[in-house]
């Protein structure tokens, strides 16, 4: 007894130990994979982190600046090049300090936020949208193996049937050319075979642009495909929190803090200087005090216009949201309809043609067997239950991408 409890507890120890590309892959797994490795996600949280660094900063005042020179230096006459005969030459230092408008250092600090809000908007996007495309990615996996799994069978079924016909033409029971159709099925089901492996490896390399080498584990067990992780009524009733509307409409704030900053240029702006002029020991030193002020003149020109472009902008921002507000409500309600008639459609070939054609083919089977029917029958019957499964497998998946994109429609925490 002991022997065995050794055994079960090396072989457990053998399972932890394996490397993660051997555990199934789930729907979930892909995701935080998918997360962790998007580059697409990486970028945004960068251009995220460098908009958050200019709130606060954008509408301080401006650096000051140092001016050093030497002024009335005379360039003519005796005293030409030399410093300290003229008693207007002088050495001067100074600062010089430009002061922005109050309404304009608020519209620079506000449209920095508006900028941040629209690019942590996108992030949430583009969130939202790598998690439908990673799942519609692992359901396309999915699917394409489940169909690779039907034609497997019928080729298996139909490898079975060529054999007996084979036996049974050796013994004179079967002519040669029922054996050729049999071999001829046979062969045609490998051929689909071919190109569904083909189909499954373009899904995985789809995959793995997701997720990497993860992409190279089995998958696991399908999630409910029949349940959304929102309640279906909030699909359509929480449209305007959709991620891309939320982006067009932190858009839409933009435009309006950039039509601020374009109407605070109306306002005058003003600069300090202070500067110090050495001119001893010849003569005595100068202290100067300089204040200058923009002057907005021809306003209906100038800033008018910037105002009216700006303007014109908001109003583009939100025609843009109403557009898509409008393409998206119809693609929700699209994909809608799409799940409800992939559903209704998968109740009736799981009830009704599904088990018509297995029950054909129990009948063919049965016919032949008792020497009332012909060996194409047989076949015919046994295609159409495999044409049937993949029909069924077909309308699955058609509920599946209505599915991924009606899960994903909002970011899922």
């Amino acid at each position: 007894m002991s022997a065995v409890r050794a055994i079960v507890v090396s072989i457990a120890l053998a399972l932890a130990a394996l490397p993660a590309f051997a555990q199934a892959l789930s729907l979930e797994d892909a995701l935080k994979a998918g997360e962790v490795q998007s580059p697409r996600l990486a970028a945004q949280r960068h251009m995220l982190s460098s908009t958050e660094a200019q709130v606060g900063r954008a509408g301080e005042l401006p650096d000051p600046k140092l001016r050093l020179g030497i002024e009335n230096l005379p360039v003519s006459g005796p005293d030409a090049w030399h410093y300290g005969r003229d008693f207007m030459t002088m050495r001067q230092i100074g600062l010089a300090q430009e002061f922005p408008n109050s309404a304009k250092r608020s519209a620079l600090n506000q449209r920095a936020e508006r900028l941040r809000d629209v690019e942590s908007a996108a992030l949430a996007a583009q969130r939202a949208a790598l998690h439908r495309d990673i799942a519609l990615a692992w359901l396309e996996v999915h699917f394409a193996e489940r169909v690779r799994a039907a034609l497997e069978r019928l080729a298996r079924q139909l490898e079975l049937h060529s054999e007996t016909v084979s036996a049974a033409l050796s013994r004179g029971r079967q002519s040669a050319a029922e054996a050729l159709m049999v071999r001829l099925a046979f062969e045609q089901a490998n051929d689909r075979l071919i190109e569904q492996e083909r189909m499954a490896a373009r899904s995985r390399i789809m995959l793995a642009s997701f997720i990497g080498d993860e992409a190279k584990r089995a998958l696991g067990e399908a999630p409910d495909l029949s349940r959304f992780a929102h309640p279906r009524e909030h699909i359509v009733e929480r449209l305007a929190e959709h991620p891309q509307l939320q982006f067009v409409d932190r858009k839409e704030g933009l435009a309006r803090a950039e039509a601020e900053l374009a109407r605070s240029t109306r306002r005058t702006d003003w600069m300090l200087e202070v500067g110090y002029g050495q001119r001893r020991p010849y003569f005595d030193n100068m202290l100067s005090v300089m204040i200058s002020f923009d002057l907005p003149w021809r306003r209906g020109e100038r800033q008018d216009r910037d105002i009216a472009s700006k303007l014109a902008e908001v109003e583009q921002a939100r025609a843009m949201r109403e557009d898509a507000l409008r393409m998206h409500a119809a693609e929700v309600r699209g994909w809608l309809a799409d799940f409800d008639a992939a559903g209704r459609r998968i109740e009736r070939f799981e009830r009704v043609l599904l088990p018509l054609a297995r029950d054909r083919r129990s009948a063919a089977l049965a016919a032949y067997q008792g020497g009332r029917g012909e060996l194409g029958g047989v076949l015919e019957a046994e295609r159409a239950v495999t044409e049937t499964d993949l029909a069924l497998v077909q309308l699955l998946a058609e509920r599946a991408k209505a599915w991924a994109n009606l899960n994903f429609v909002y970011p899922i925490q």
